[in-house]
């Protein structure tokens, strides 16, 4: 009961806060959005013919488990959907994926996943995430990676196809028009349409763009593209943890400095809980938002006419409807079918 209720109390924080902020960026994109495309526009395509679609989220198992070479040999057979996060990830093995997603509001952070011309010395030290996070731990070397992930973005730019959400702060969408990236754009659903004062209906008048329900992140919001823009009736996860593993510092976790200025660091293991994978025999431990995002994901999945396979091999997504395989085997059993 006690994460149920806390989930509910920083899930409203969380909105109050980042409210204003998406709005304020939805009103600002709306003057560039007529440039580019909707996301309508990929509706039941695919690019490649394949039959099955490979979602790569940005999660601390892709560090544990290279399944590059594995993703490389069986390049033709997947629709790739990537989490900005992992853009780096996969231009490093000249993997190109068919679709790039990025949806957070955040002003300074999120461009760093397409690299940041502008990245000074201040801005290293008055936001230490990329050095305390635990998922690709290649961006704790801020400066190189940086330096590496513009080289990649600058070359390979013209032939991305990326989903911006009209949340995305003005340096993402800056930084994908310098790359020269084709955008497909859609709107987030804030809250239900039909009721008074729904902003989500606001945003909608705006710019007519559709409405997309991400459940709260970017690894969900490219499983329900899969689903329900491109129509795939497979799916498979892989870096789609929601946990973090047993010796992961609670500092590094990805709210720990949410958590920090809004309730103090006293009592902040409270904010934690272990979890026991039976399919993997092993513990990982979460925090109370991507537990509450596992629950909406499993939900959304309950809900869905698409077999979704979860090939992570670590984290804490394992519950019906959800088929839980080693990625070797579903390249190996699955892909020949």
């Amino acid at each position: 009961m006690f994460f149920q209720k806390l989930q509910k109390k920083l899930g409203s924080i969380t909105n109050t806060s980042l409210s204003k902020e998406i709005y304020k960026n939805i009103l600002r994109n709306s003057k560039i959005v007529k440039k580019h495309f909707s996301i309508k526009e990929l509706k039941n395509k695919n690019f490649n013919n394949s039959k099955v679609a490979l979602i790569v989220a940005g999660g601390p198992s892709l560090r544990k488990k290279d399944f590059r070479n594995l993703i490389t040999k069986n390049r033709k057979k997947f629709h790739i959907i990537c989490a900005e996060g992992t853009l780096f990830y996969l231009l490093e093995k000249k993997i190109i994926p068919d679709l790039v997603v990025t949806l957070d509001p955040h002003k300074k952070r999120i461009v760093r996943w397409f690299g940041d011309k502008n990245l000074t010395k201040k801005d290293l030290k008055k936001d230490d995430y990329y050095r305390r996070q635990d998922l690709d731990l290649k961006f704790r070397d801020e400066v190189s990676t940086n330096k590496k992930i513009l080289k990649y973005t600058n070359k390979y730019g013209k032939f991305l196809n990326v989903a911006p959400c009209t949340s995305s702060s003005s340096l993402v969408v800056k930084r994908l028009i310098e790359m020269k990236s084709k955008l497909f754009w859609w709107n987030p659903f804030l809250d239900e349409p039909k009721q008074k004062n729904s902003l989500s209906k606001k945003i909608y008048k705006l710019n007519k763009l559709p409405l997309l329900n991400s459940i709260g992140n970017v690894g969900s919001a490219c499983w329900v593209i899969a689903e329900s823009v491109f129509g795939f009736k497979k799916i498979v996860l892989i870096g789609m943890d929601c946990s973090y593993y047993i010796d992961t510092p609670i500092k590094a976790t990805q709210y720990y400095d949410i958590l920090i200025r809004t309730f103090g660091k006293k009592n902040i293991n409270k904010f934690y809980k272990k979890i026991y994978n039976r399919k993997l025999k092993k513990y990982f431990y979460t925090d109370h938002v991507y537990y509450w995002y596992k629950n909406l994901f499993i939900d959304a999945v309950k809900n869905s006419y698409s077999k979704t396979y979860n090939c992570t091999e670590g984290g804490i997504i394992f519950e019906k409807p959800i088929i839980t395989r080693k990625f070797k085997d579903f390249c190996s059993i699955e892909l020949i079918k």
